[in-house]
């Protein structure tokens, strides 16, 4: 059955709780008032990181949309410049050679050379 030395630690413990939980009005009021401090201080944390994120998200998303408008502005002049003859890197490849286009099918980083 149950052991006498833990009935006595369980009186115990359970004569130490009373006592602590035997506190004047104040300080129970005292306790009740911390902690709603402590979740009003919470929930304006809460609302002021909401409130930023929907300002911000906006302005992100608006910096992000101009940078890939500027990316495919940069591109299609590119391609421009590409289809016009006009590439200043054609000179460069005639002159080193000729340019070999390929894909790796296939590397074995596991083998040393």
């Amino acid at each position: 059955m149950i052991d006498p030395s833990f009935r006595q630690q369980a009186s115990a413990w359970q004569r130490q709780f009373q006592l602590r939980s035997q506190g004047s009005f104040l300080q129970r009021l005292l306790a009740w008032l911390v902690l709603g401090v402590m979740l009003l201080v919470g929930a304006v944390f809460l609302l002021f990181a909401l409130l930023l994120s929907w300002i911000l998200i906006p302005i992100l998303l608006f910096r992000h949309r101009q940078r890939m408008r500027q990316f495919r502005e940069q591109a299609a002049r590119y391609q421009q410049a590409q289809q016009d003859g006009a590439n200043p890197y054609a000179g460069q490849r005639q002159q080193q050679g000729t340019v070999i286009e390929g894909e790796v099918l296939r590397k074995d980083e596991s083998e040393p050379r």
